[in-house]
């Protein structure tokens, strides 16, 4: 039985002359690959009905485009490379208004089969690229006076570039709505994530004290640098961005930080999506 897409809705107040709207998907997860080399993976993402992921992301395109809204994705569109995922973007990503944010799956030919760092990320970037619209280092677009701000932070990391990109961004006087990947930490999101038997909490920023509990491998993976530090604070604080719009987490959750909300989505493989009106 074909399983009905659910939308999540959301209202943000950034004093608009005219309401926006816009639908945030995340963490789709195509897996269109070997047969017997992806299988797992496959049944992971099309674990409700035969290819539920597919279903669910042309499922939220459609209902974007009847609605005349632009999407807006945060990463992890594919869950590893190959072409026939590269083949599933050119014929339905290709066609619609949207903005993206790369997630760590959009750089992989399989997670966990190697280092994923960033000399792995930049080699395999040149693969995803061709097939992606929007700047996957660091984007921006201006719609009905929100400046929409995508950047890559899939592996924990913000740079020192990013963040002076954000600032000449932010100057330019709209209200500012941030998209990245990987949500920035919380005490209380670290906690659900935590709880759900995972190692560690997969957020940027984490604390020291948190990252002493961390599994080796996963405490060097996700360890702020400076540069993210100081990203994570100028973020918290800096008045004119408004929210962040995150996925990774594969959960509905939204909190107040620094006076503005972080939302993350759950992956879209699971049906779920989140409509966003702006006034």
């Amino acid at each position: 039985m074909k399983q009905q897409l659910n939308i999540i809705r959301s209202e943000l107040f950034f004093g608009l002359e005219k309401p926006l709207r816009f639908l945030h998907i995340t963490d789709t997860h195509i897996t269109r690959g070997d047969p017997s080399g992806r299988r797992r993976r496959e049944e992971v993402f099309n674990q409700l009905y035969e290819n539920c992921a597919e279903d669910y992301f042309l499922q939220a395109i459609a209902y974007a485009k009847e609605n005349g809204m632009p999407v807006l994705h945060t990463g992890d569109m594919i869950d590893f490379l190959s072409e026939r995922n590269f083949d599933f973007l050119d014929e339905h990503f290709a066609n619609i208004d949207y903005m993206y944010a790369a997630g760590n799956h959009d750089f992989c030919h399989w997670v966990g089969r190697a280092k994923e760092d960033y000399a792995y990320k930049w080699e395999n970037i040149k693969k995803i690229a061709p097939h992606i619209r929007s700047n996957l280092y660091f984007d921006s677009r201006i719609i009905g006076g929100v400046n929409f701000v995508t950047l890559d932070n899939s592996y924990y990391l913000i740079s020192e570039g990013q963040t002076e990109m954000l600032r000449a961004e932010v100057a330019k006087g709209y209200p500012v709505l941030l998209a990245m990947h990987v949500p920035l930490y919380t005490e209380t999101l670290a906690k659900i994530i935590m709880a759900k038997n995972n190692p560690c909490a997969y957020l940027t920023g984490a604390p020291e004290e948190l990252l002493a509990v961390y599994p080796e491998d996963r405490r060097l993976q996700q360890t702020p640098d400076e540069a993210t530090r100081r990203a994570v604070d100028y973020i918290c604080n800096e008045p004119l961005i408004k929210a962040v719009v995150t996925g990774h987490t594969h959960l509905n959750f939204e909190e107040d930080i620094g006076g503005k909300y972080q939302y993350t989505t759950n992956g879209t493989y699971e049906g779920d999506v989140r409509e966003f009106l702006i006034r």
